[in-house]
């Protein structure tokens, strides 16, 4: 238990030395590990240093601190938000935004993406659940259902759901509809063509609508309590 509480604050205020001391900390991390760890007596990392004209330890570093994009991220923020956007040169912006792209579209989108869709799936093909999530975030356009009401002379009500497998993607203005005469007021379901637009390609969408379910509300009787009679 001693053990355990004077290592604690010996690696927290470690990290907190890393996350404040700037870019290449990871790097710097390599190195002090390398020198407790693994001892160069013969000085060999030295004499590499010196034959490759500092490109060994160069590489190194930049290539450190190219996978750890969070870490540039992070320093380059704090100095946007302590100094101002204008205290960055022009290369250490160009810096700050390929990283911010590289890590959130390249990296953390696909990644992000991957684990939701496998939740998804897990879910609906194991467990028959979150059909209605998974099915909104794919963002198909094809197979879309909807609901239309109708409500017949005797006052029952008439649901009908109705489907369309295939979306066109591409739309005209249909001439039927500029062409059809069109009196003043009138609704657009009281016409032969009602819509003003129609598939540029393929099969129309009025023509492959499907009725995958209709049933019909009766109309609630009136009650002998109610005054005048009227319908609840």
């Amino acid at each position: 238990m001693c053990y355990d509480v004077h290592l604690h604050p010996q690696c927290k205020t470690s990290l907190l030395f890393y996350s404040f001391s700037g870019y290449h900390t990871l790097y710097e991390w390599y190195r002090k590990v390398e020198s407790e760890h693994f001892p160069d007596p013969t000085g060999l990392r030295t004499r590499l240093e010196h034959w490759t004209f500092g490109l060994y330890p160069a590489c190194i570093k930049y290539l450190m601190s190219a996978f750890d994009i969070p870490e540039v991220m992070a320093v380059t923020r704090s100095t946007i938000c302590r100094k101002g956007i204008e205290s960055l040169p022009r290369g250490g912006a160009i810096i700050y935004y390929v990283c911010v792209f590289l890590y959130f579209w390249v990296l953390s989108t696909p990644v992000v993406s991957l684990v939701f869709g496998s939740y998804l799936y897990l879910c609906i093909n194991w467990f028959h659940i979150h059909f209605d999530e998974a099915f909104s975030s794919l963002r198909i356009a094809n197979y879309k259902a909807f609901t239309r009401f109708h409500i017949k002379k005797n006052g029952d009500l008439e649901v009908f759901t109705l489907a369309v497998d295939k979306v066109p993607k591409d739309w005209m203005l249909d001439p039927d509809w500029d062409m059809e005469p069109k009196q003043p007021f009138q609704m657009s379901y009281t016409r032969k063509f009602p819509s003003k637009w129609r598939a540029a390609s393929g099969l129309d969408p009025i023509n492959a609508v499907r009725i995958i379910d209709q049933f019909v509300i009766p109309r609630t009787p009136p009650s002998p309590t109610t005054p005048g009679g009227s319908v609840r």
